[in-house]
């Protein structure tokens, strides 16, 4: 089957790597916000989110959107308010313009034990997270909406292996972080565009969620490159840990859909052949 057209509204990391792995149709779009992206062959256009003298630029004809731009204030109010506007204004001016997938965050779910699920009842507990489920609901009421829920994303160029041999700060916390490789979320995109009906929401996860400072602990041990002192923060750190270490997310419906991932784990995704022999 082949992909329809899609239009990305954010060609950042994601956006990017979603044009390079998959086979676009020629009238498939994306819009960038500070810097128009390097060998793309896709029709790219500038565009504010949160402006609308920018809204126009959208092309008219039929495609899936696929939203991977966050929220533009930190206000629930404002953005309940900036988003409905839009929405509305898409529904006047692009009614061809129905379908969208959101690419939201696990972050929606509460910072507490528990195993969250797609159908869960829950509220979220931080202002991010209330703002997220918020767009979710009011783009539910505009669009047939397909919502990703996102964990850490990371690959080639982003991740804990990353931060930590440039020397940034590596979260110290009990509990554990859920990841998502680039290459396994582009896969879930894909699938959904392909199959609008499978599912109006998941959890995009990988098989086992670490604290950070274990999966940094890990690449000192097991990878060329990394070396224990690069820890010395890290572990003087750690000797007050905080947090939740029974906050699970499930991937069930990722298994349940019969959608594999090419790494499963961060140890796939962060170089198991570069293992130390």
């Amino acid at each position: 089957m082949s992909l329809p057209s899609i239009g990305i509204l954010g060609l950042g990391y994601l956006g990017i790597i979603l044009t390079r792995e998959s086979a676009l149709r020629p009238d498939s779009w994306g819009t960038w916000h500070k810097n128009p992206p390097c060998k793309t062959k896709l029709h790219v256009f500038p565009f504010e989110w949160g402006e609308k003298n920018y809204w126009n630029l959208l092309p008219e004809k039929e495609v899936i959107l696929i939203l991977t731009i966050p929220p533009v204030y930190k206000s629930i109010e404002d953005e309940t308010e900036r988003l409905r506007i839009w929405c509305e204004w898409i529904q006047k001016n692009r009614p061809k313009l129905k379908r969208l997938i959101y690419i939201s965050t696990t972050g929606v779910y509460p910072k507490r034990n528990g195993l969250w699920r797609e159908d869960s009842e829950f509220e979220s507990d931080t202002n991010s997270g209330k703002i997220r489920l918020m767009t979710e609901n009011i783009l539910s009421e505009y669009f047939d909406l397909n919502v990703v829920r996102s964990g850490g994303i990371y690959g080639p160029g982003r991740g804990i292996d990353v931060r930590l041999k440039s020397g940034k700060i590596i979260p110290v916390s009990n509990t554990p972080v859920h990841r998502i490789h680039v290459h396994d979320l582009v896969q879930i995109i894909i699938y959904l565009v392909k199959n609008p009906k499978s599912a109006s929401c998941l959890n995009a996860v990988d098989l086992e969620a670490k604290p950070s400072f274990e999966v940094a602990h890990w690449l000192v041990e097991n990878r060329d490159g990394f070396s224990p002192d690069m820890l010395s923060v890290l572990d003087k750190l750690a000797t007050d840990l905080t947090g939740f270490p029974k906050r699970l997310i499930s991937n069930q419906s990722l298994n349940d859909l019969g959608i594999k991932l090419k790494y499963p784990t961060f140890r796939e995704g962060m170089g198991l052949f570069d293992q130390k022999r």
